[in-house]
């Protein structure tokens, strides 16, 4: 069995975003009208953001803010644009409607479903 070297150095939040298609994500996004009236903050970068915030336990946009900014020039490695304020991220979690994520997860669960690993042992 060969060993899978594709994610070789790179941190685990950079492994989890390269699997995010944006083209996908932007398409998805377009019939709810999510990133209407959005001049930077997009869908995108919106779910990379809350994704950071999971995956780096944090429990306010402040700590998320600050994680963000402390990337420093490895930012664009991790598909972020640019370092989103507290008041840019409040004020999309108010506009954008949950149901754009769903739809984004559901897409991915269908995508990378069959090369999840399973734990349960089927008998």
């Amino acid at each position: 069995m060969g060993k899978n070297s594709i994610f070789y150095g790179q941190p685990i939040f950079s492994q989890m975003i390269s699997l995010l298609n944006k083209s996908k994500i932007t398409l998805r996004a377009l019939p709810h009208k999510s990133d209407h009236y959005c001049k930077r903050f997009s869908t995108f970068q919106h779910l990379i953001t809350m994704l950071y915030g999971v995956t780096s336990g944090c429990n306010s946009l402040r700590e998320l803010c600050c994680g963000i900014v402390s990337y420093g020039d490895k930012i664009t490695h991790c598909k972020f644009d640019y370092a989103p304020k507290r008041s840019t991220i409040s004020d999309a979690k108010k506009r954008r409607d949950c149901i754009v994520f769903e739809t984004i997860y559901s897409d991915l669960v269908t995508e990378y479903l069959p090369s999840l690993s399973d734990s349960h042992k089927k008998e």
